[in-house]
């Protein structure tokens, strides 16, 4: 977008980062914004659920399954790493940032079970759920948890 980058040095101010951006991302993002937030987690299909989710930048293994109403962070996509052999259960939401942070990494590992209604937010670092761990319903993930390990609570703690 080089016009806007034109416009705003001949006017002296500093320029916003969106000006950098290509018209393709400049046009993609809400469309991917509204598939991602509207229509995909009311898909009554896990199959075309997860189909829709790799489409727009997702990384999703084999027989997973995520339940409606999930919220993916959809700001970049491809920092969102699902393994195979996952459930992610009805109404889950995940945050790669922040006011202020950069967009980190969430990554979860082959065979974990998140329970309904979880928070998973990055704070400062990369989050990882290690492999076969279980988060406990409405448990608020906030760091890293380690492989065959069960959490719960806000903030979830190991039991």
């Amino acid at each position: 977008m080089r016009i806007l980058e034109y416009y705003y040095r001949s006017k002296g101010k500093e320029i916003p980062y969106y000006a950098k951006y290509s018209l393709h991302l400049i046009l993609w993002r809400p469309i991917r914004k509204y598939l991602n937030v509207v229509i995909i987690p009311n898909i009554p299909f896990n199959g075309i659920r997860i189909a829709m989710y790799r489409l727009i930048g997702f990384k999703i293994g084999k027989n997973t399954f995520i339940g409606m109403k999930c919220y993916l962070d959809d700001t970049e996509p491809s920092h969102t790493v699902i393994g195979s052999n996952v459930t992610i259960s009805y109404g889950c939401y995940f945050a790669l940032h922040g006011k202020g942070q950069q967009r980190l990494f969430i990554e979860i590992n082959d065979g974990v079970y998140i329970g309904m209604r979880c928070n998973i937010i990055t704070r400062k670092e990369k989050l990882i759920i290690g492999e076969k761990s279980i988060i406990g319903a409405a448990s608020l993930v906030n760091c890293s948890v380690e492989k065959n390990t069960t959490v719960v609570g806000v903030p979830a703690k190991k039991i």
